[in-house]
C-alpha cells in the first residue's frame, strides 16, 4: 500500500506538461499587391484593460485594423512582420493584448533600418532611434509614458560636422 502512494505521490514529478501543437491556427497572412503580413493572434485569457489613449490592433475580414480605446475582432497577441512587395522585412515588432510592446523596427525597402522605437502597453516609453536612408543615426532620445523627453541627442555624424566647422572657424580667426 505504501509503494503505491508513493507512486502516485511522485508520479506527477516525472510527467512534463507539453504545449500542443496549434498547426498554424493562431497566425495570419495577409498577401495582397502592396503588403505581405505575418502576425500572430494568440488567444488571450481573459478579457484585457481597454485605455482610451491607446490604440489596440486587431484581425477580421482578412484586414489588420486599430482603433482608439477598443477592438472588434481578434486581437493581434505575439509577433508581427510586414515585407514590401519585393520580400524585404519592412517593420517588425511585437504586440501583447492588441497592443505595440517591446521594440519595434521599420526598414526601408534596401534593407537599411529606418527607425526603431520601444513601446510598453501601447505608448512609446524608452529609446527610439531614426536613421538616415542609409542606416546612420540621423536622431536618437527616449520617450516615457508616451511624452519625448527633454533631452534629445544628436548624432555622432552631426556632432562630427559641428567640430569641423568650429576648428575651422578658430583658424579663420586666428590668421
Amino acid at each position: 500500500m505504501r509503494k503505491i502512494l508513493l507512486l502516485i505521490c511522485l508520479f506527477p514529478l516525472f510527467t512534463h506538461a507539453q504545449k500542443l501543437p496549434d498547426f498554424g491556427l493562431d497566425k495570419i497572412h495577409i498577401v495582397n499587391d502592396n503588403q505581405n503580413i505575418q502576425a500572430e493572434i494568440i488567444p488571450v485569457n481573459s478579457d484585457p484593460d481597454l485605455y482610451n489613449d491607446r490604440f489596440y490592433f486587431w484581425y477580421s475580414s482578412n484586414r489588420i485594423h486599430s482603433t482608439q480605446g477598443g477592438y472588434s475582432g481578434r486581437l493581434l497577441n505575439g509577433n508581427y512582420k510586414e515585407f514590401y512587395p519585393s520580400k524585404a522585412l519592412k517593420e517588425e515588432g511585437y504586440f501583447k493584448e492588441g497592443l505595440k510592446d517591446g521594440i519595434w523596427k521599420t526598414w526601408n525597402e534596401d534593407g537599411n533600418l529606418a527607425q526603431q522605437y520601444t513601446w510598453k502597453k501601447g505608448l512609446l516609453s524608452g529609446k527610439f532611434i531614426i536613421c538616415d536612408g542609409k542606416g546612420y543615426i540621423k536622431q536618437s532620445g527616449k520617450y516615457k509614458n508616451g511624452v519625448l523627453s527633454v533631452r534629445d541627442s544628436v548624432s555622432l555624424w552631426q556632432k562630427l560636422e559641428f567640430l569641423k566647422k568650429k576648428k575651422a572657424v578658430n583658424q579663420n580667426t586666428k590668421s
